[in-house]
């Protein structure tokens, strides 16, 4: 009878157990599920549009911009990060002037399109992440407004693991310092899907990289007359890498016309890490979704032959 009383118990408990286990089978999936149905719905957003087309459109009128919520110093992660800050307009040589005054090293300055300058610039807490984030691109729309990278938002997916919510506090305020108030821009994504962001399953994330050039002279290979018209500039960084940004063919740069998104020509210039005697680069297909959230699948296909551009105006100042 005990016996009986003792197996019936057994079974209740292997019972619960696999309940429990299968409980959190289930959570999990779901979370799978989520992310999946994120990416569909990506997808999905609007109908596919067959086109052949390689070279880039005209846009008939640049879209205009909404500012969100205005800018406010927190140490708790919000559900949704802005990619950019908007703030208004200042001359360029106003900006480089504060800039300087605020703790920041001017890197290079650009006329990325047509009365729009894209300003690099750097400090102390951005180089020590020696990363694709230790510059930050400003833009100076004329007459217009003026944009710049969130650090919060491209650290979360360039540093992975390695970023913590709130490290760019100096940073930041010192922005403001800068620029006055800031607000948030259109452009979010998920916080916690920046650190293994993809446009959608099967493409291109963080991780993977494109190699552009190998060999021990990559450096002095930049220096050659023939290479500075392709640079912006150069960064040596603490752990022996070299941050380097890269100036495209006009033509190029001309894709953003096409998918109406000249308001943001801050993502260029497009940086390489020279590190081990190679020069690798992001892949074109992750850094301009991440830099462009809201990025539909047609406008992804009215681009379709940029990243193959972008990686061969790069490779031009290697030969």
């Amino acid at each position: 009878m005990i016996g009986v009383i003792f197996a019936s118990e057994l079974n209740i408990e292997e019972s619960i157990s696999e309940k429990v286990s299968l409980q959190d089978e289930n959570k999990h999936l779901k979370e799978k599920i989520k992310k999946l149905e994120v990416q569909l719905q990506r997808f999905t957003q609007v109908k596919p549009v067959v086109s052949s087309a390689v070279l880039p459109l005209q846009s008939a009128t640049e879209k205009k911009t909404v500012r969100g919520a205005k800018f406010v110093l927190s140490t708790t992660a919000p559900k949704i990060l802005t990619a950019y800050y908007v703030a208004d307009y200042q001359t360029v040589d106003k900006v480089k002037k504060k800039l300087e005054t605020n703790g920041f090293l001017l890197l290079s300055v650009n006329e990325i399109l047509p009365h729009k300058t894209v300003l690099i610039f750097t400090n102390a807490e951005l180089q020590k992440t020696n990363s694709f984030l230790s510059a930050l691109h400003l833009l100076v729309n004329d007459n217009s407004e003026i944009r710049v990278q969130n650090p919060s938002y491209f650290g979360a997916a360039f540093l992975q693991d390695r970023y913590k919510y709130g490290q760019f506090k100096e940073t930041l305020l010192n922005l403001k310092a800068v620029l006055g108030e800031m607000y948030e821009s259109e452009d979010k994504f998920e916080f916690d899907e920046l650190a293994d962001y993809n446009f959608m399953f099967g493409m291109p994330d963080k991780n993977d990289m494109i190699t552009v050039a190998k060999g021990n002279s990559l450096l002095s290979r930049l220096k050659e007359e023939n290479a500075t018209q392709y640079i912006a500039y150069s960064l040596q960084l603490s752990n022996g890498t070299t941050l380097v940004g890269h100036k495209l063919q006009h033509k190029t740069y001309a894709y953003l016309k096409t998918i109406k998104e000249e308001h943001n020509v801050q993502l260029f210039p497009y940086e390489v890490i020279i590190r081990e005697n190679k020069a690798v680069m992001l892949h074109p297909k992750y850094y301009l979704a991440l830099s462009l959230p809201l990025l539909s699948m047609t406008d992804f296909m009215k681009i379709a032959s940029a990243p193959a551009e972008i990686v061969k105006d790069i490779e031009k100042a290697y030969k």
